[in-house]
């Protein structure tokens, strides 16, 4: 499908929540202008429900490990668009750990996020 989440054409399981990750400024210019990295950050989350659905996450995340730059999927940000919801490709990003929730009484974790950085947007 051509709206799927991909990292290194591995298809993610779909998420139940995704967003573009604010830039920190990192400097005011002399007219008061913030200053931002040139790359962005996206995040995935992933509302864990049952056991099968941590497996299926957990197969996906070892199948596209990652320890360099990889290509991904994502919904494009906004301005390159005009639209909220075009899927895009971008490369040379690194794809994080996945971070996972509590446990709680389950024999898996509640929530898992993944965090995708150095995201070039033209």
């Amino acid at each position: 499908m051509p709206n799927d989440y991909k990292v290194n054409g591995y298809i993610l399981p779909d998420p139940t929540a995704g967003r573009w990750i604010p830039r920190r400024v990192l400097d005011i210019q002399g007219d008061g202008r913030p200053l931002y990295a040139p790359v962005r950050g996206f995040e995935l989350r992933w509302d864990i429900q049952t056991y099968a659905d941590w497996e299926v996450l957990v197969a996906t995340f070892d199948a596209f490990q990652t320890t360099g730059s990889a290509v991904v999927e994502l919904p494009a940000y906004p301005t390159v668009t005009g639209t909220g919801y075009g899927f895009q490709e971008y490369s040379g990003v690194a794809v994080g750990e996945p971070n996972v929730g509590d446990f709680f009484n389950q024999e898996y974790p509640t929530s898992v996020s993944l965090v995708i950085g150095n995201i070039r947007v033209p």
